[in-house]
């Protein structure tokens, strides 16, 4: 249970609101064969989805990914960043929204949402739209919206979507995801808020449903854990489904 009152609830998108674990590694697969001219499957991470989500988790956020694991230099990383919006739009592999997941949205339509992604904007934007849950969201912030040197860890999305819905008003604002980055990015936003002085506090949550996200050994703890899509409502003190 929260100590102080809820805010707003900001989540993470790709494993957290929709498993898109399949799509994303043949998007890797085709930007990779692309930036280094060499089939996908010479990458013992690319050969199978199992070696391909287990990297996910490895490795603080896709820059350091391609970096070791596919040996990337910088000017490749930025190439392989400007063709993911293209080839993600061109991708037909199909991916789901958690069970449970759409209604738990629903649920907290009356606390301000957004999402903060290392996914692009646009692609998150389609997603919602074809959930119909595009209204219940006041705010995305994709990689595309910040710097490229900024990314989570970094904080700057976040506290983005901090001033935006709350301007630093007393109180909890839950943030969502289901990779070790995202809790570090939530420590960084509380730094920044302790910094200002400001009553405002970002209680991470590591969502471990549905994509086998381990929750053991990350550097910074998520405050709770979500094992199922309802513990989120849980821990925001939202218990009972609404009167009908």
């Amino acid at each position: 249970m929260l100590s102080h009152a809820l805010k707003a609830v900001i989540w993470d998108f790709d494993n957290t609101l929709v498993d898109t674990r399949a799509r994303n590694r043949s998007v890797t697969r085709r930007i990779i064969e692309t930036v280094t001219d060499r089939a996908a499957d010479e990458f013992h991470v690319l050969s199978e989805q199992r070696l391909y989500d287990s990297a996910i988790y490895r490795w603080q956020n896709w820059q350091d990914l391609y970096r070791v694991e596919f040996e990337l230099s910088q000017d490749q990383i930025r190439a392989a960043g400007r063709l993911w919006t293209g080839y993600q739009a061109e991708d037909s592999t199909p991916t789901r929204w958690f069970e449970g997941i759409a209604e738990v949205v629903r649920r907290l339509a009356d606390w301000p949402q957004a999402i903060v992604s290392m996914n692009t904007s646009d692609n998150i934007r389609a997603a919602l739209g074809h959930a119909d849950l595009g209204d219940h969201f006041r705010l995305v912030v994709g990689c595309d919206d910040v710097a490229y040197e900024r990314q989570k860890p970094d904080a700057d999305g976040l506290l983005h979507c901090l001033d935006t819905l709350t301007e630093d008003e007393e109180g909890t604002v839950l943030y969502v995801g289901d990779h070790p980055v995202d809790a570090q990015c939530a420590a960084n936003a509380n730094r920044e808020l302790d910094r200002r002085g400001a009553a405002l506090r970002v209680v991470a949550i590591g969502a471990a449903y549905g994509a086998d996200a381990p929750l053991d050994g990350w550097p910074v703890a998520p405050d709770f854990q979500a094992h199922a899509p309802d513990d989120v409502l849980a821990i925001a003190g939202i218990s009972e489904p609404p009167a009908t």
